[in-house]
């Protein structure tokens, strides 16, 4: 169970968010941090897939990664551990995911699983206590897929997908869920149902389908040169209004501060701190963080100080945003054109032109944290009877967390799926 001191700072958050502070006294409840700034493949639609160099090749240094989860670990309920690189490509991310599992915080990579994995590493993996494994694979065919994932390899993927699930029922654990996660173009939409139907006989415990967070670029291979085009699906199109996700944005319509600015910390590789996960180029960063100057210093950087003041001013701020971001759209076709490619000067940052708007459910991330929270220790709950369990789940509905029943109901919906043996949307063990 997290220290009460986590719980307490729930509170506190809230208050300073609602206050709209620039300068926070608060941890975040929230972390991203890449282990590594390259990967393997060479997706057309990536900064790093691209090889822009917009962020130096970097895998993190273990006593860095070390020295920020002593310092906001107790605090933190979600770390994703992904951003721009592949994490499975740093050997020491098995121990890295352990290091934070021994804070209680849950944890989540991404990664695209073409790679040559030791049975060792594989085994570490699953004992490390990772929550979840996303698996990215765009299609169920190999020509299909190869068209995005480029320079992946479709039969190593679900090998390493399947080695997982041995290694899982060899060791007697659930976890990690392992989540095929298939975004959708139009390339490969017509294989979405052959996905629905193959998923668990291929190793995977549930089955994420979603359209593809992608901005157009000059740099070309993207959109721009139509060699990869969004899916004609509204629902998988997170550049058209029609899009179920744009209703999202409603709730910024009363100038709601950025939770990714007061709930959430990106690290990179390299030390360099982001303002969320969206910052393709490292020119565009907040701070840089050292053991020696320690975690408020780099929290409350000149640039994150401005971008909070953003939001405390009288008019709405997301509405400048929303009219530049209609403005691309009417333009482009896309999601947005990325901000690395715009002019910056002194006065502004990248949150002027928000590289998330267009895909709103990413700007609630660092607030789901706490769902997600909610619904692992309600699982262990029902699953081990454990009243720490139990005592952690009240604790976060106290302090503001979800509706209790939501959760229960949720995790007994899943727990009678399992005995059927369908794990169906068990996102998070």
């Amino acid at each position: 169970m997290k220290p009460m001191k986590a719980y307490l700072n729930v509170l506190k958050l809230r208050l300073n968010m609602a206050l709209r502070k620039e300068v926070l006294s608060n941890y975040p409840i929230f972390a991203v941090i890449d282990p590594t700034s390259f990967c393997n493949l060479r997706c057309p639609i990536c900064p790093t897939g691209l090889r822009l160099g917009l962020r130096p090749t970097k895998a993190i240094d273990s006593e860095l990664y070390k020295r920020i989860i002593d310092e906001i670990g107790d605090y933190l309920f979600e770390l994703q551990m992904f951003n721009w690189g592949e994490p499975l490509l740093h050997k020491q991310t098995p121990e890295f995911i352990q290091y934070a599992k021994s804070k209680d915080i849950t944890v989540i990579l991404s990664t695209n699983l073409s790679m040559n994995l030791s049975d060792e590493y594989i085994q570490s993996l699953v004992k490390s206590g990772l929550d979840v494994l996303v698996v990215s694979l765009d299609g169920a065919t190999a020509e299909t897929y190869v068209k995005y994932r480029r320079g992946g390899n479709f039969s190593l993927v679900r090998e390493n997908m399947l080695r997982i699930h041995s290694a899982k029922e060899r060791l007697g654990v659930y976890t990690p869920t392992v989540v095929w996660q298939f975004l959708v173009f139009r390339h490969n939409q017509h294989e979405v149902e052959i996905a629905k139907r193959n998923y668990k006989t291929w190793g995977a415990d549930s089955l994420s389908v979603q359209g593809a967070f992608a901005a157009t670029s000059r740099y070309g291979k993207g959109y721009d040169e139509g060699l990869i085009e969004p899916s004609t699906i509204p629902q998988y199109n997170l550049g058209l209004p029609e899009n179920p996700a744009q209703e999202a944005k409603r709730k910024y319509t009363k100038n709601r501060p950025c939770p990714w600015l007061y709930e959430a910390f990106v690290l990179n590789a390299n030390g360099k701190v982001s303002p969320c996960c969206a910052v393709w180029d490292e020119k565009n960063d907040f701070a840089e963080y050292s053991a020696s100057s320690g975690f408020f210093d780099t929290w409350n950087s000149e640039r994150f100080q401005r971008a909070r003041r953003l939001f405390s001013r009288s008019q709405k701020f997301w509405d400048s945003v929303a009219t530049s971001s209609l403005q691309t759209l009417a333009e482009t076709g896309n999601v947005a054109v990325h901000h690395s490619e715009a002019s910056v000067n002194e006065k502004q940052l990248i949150c002027h032109k928000c590289p998330m708007y267009n895909v709103p459910f990413c700007l609630d991330i660092p607030e789901n944290s706490l769902n997600a929270y909610a619904y692992r220790k309600t699982h262990l709950f029902l699953r081990t009877r454990n009243t720490r369990h139990l005592i952690g789940l009240l604790l976060i509905i106290l302090m503001g967390g979800p509706p209790v029943w939501q959760f229960v109901g949720s995790a007994l919906k899943m727990r009678i799926l399992r005995s059927f043996g369908n794990f169906d949307n068990d996102r998070i063990d």
